[in-house]
């Protein structure tokens, strides 16, 4: 049986990472990020474009990012939606990407979205999929949640591999689920639960 766990916030673990020997970490966001996560969003605007909701030109600039992380830890205080920078250990803690986990539902149904963002630099190093995996860590072990669910559109072949070496199963597709790019676009929709989760480690 899986036990259901919510710690207080303030006593959530603030890191995870992987190994032994460690590659990737993700460690909530903090103020201090803003500089690096405004070079990298930046820098990957174009590369991530395709895959992103239209973001007002106010998001790429110092106190935009500054609001963004500021949302973040508002969230993780009220239980809404833990944002974590991404780390490449192996290059001294360097933020290489964000993964969220994002409208938190408790009661019955115990669920979080999920999304992630890898530099185009850092890619194809298995960042994504470490990060992945300790998100789902915290999520099933820390968080006590029952059900993850990210979504992805089917002509993202990166992150479908991603899906697929996390362990998440595609349990079907969502017509016109979101807008990306100004675009409603389709999404396959995946899942992994606590029992599965339980059965992988």
């Amino acid at each position: 049986m899986i036990r259901v766990r919510r710690e207080s916030a303030t006593r959530l673990p603030t890191r995870l990472e992987n190994g032994p020997p460690p590659r990737t970490a993700i460690r909530a966001v903090r103020p201090a990020d803003v500089d690096d996560l405004l070079e990298l969003r930046l820098r990957n605007r174009d590369f991530l474009a395709p895959w992103d909701p239209l973001r007002p030109a106010s998001f790429f600039t110092r106190s935009g990012q500054a609001e963004w992380v500021a949302m973040q830890q508002r969230a993780w205080s009220e239980d809404r939606g833990y944002g974590f920078a991404v780390l490449d250990v192996q290059d001294g803690d360097r933020i290489v990407g964000g993964i969220n986990l994002f409208n938190i539902v408790r009661s019955a149904r115990q669920s979080a979205g999920m999304g992630y963002w890898i530099d185009e630099a850092a890619g194809s190093r298995g960042h994504a999929t470490d990060a992945v995996r300790l998100a789902s860590t915290f999520a099933f072990e820390h968080l006590g949640l029952h059900r993850l669910e990210p979504a992805v559109m089917p002509r993202n072949v990166r992150s479908t591999r991603v899906m697929e070496k996390a362990g998440f199963r595609r349990e079907g597709l969502a017509v016109r689920y979101l807008r990306i790019a100004g675009v409603w676009e389709d999404h396959a929709l995946y899942a992994m639960t606590a029992e599965d989760f339980a059965a992988r480690r």
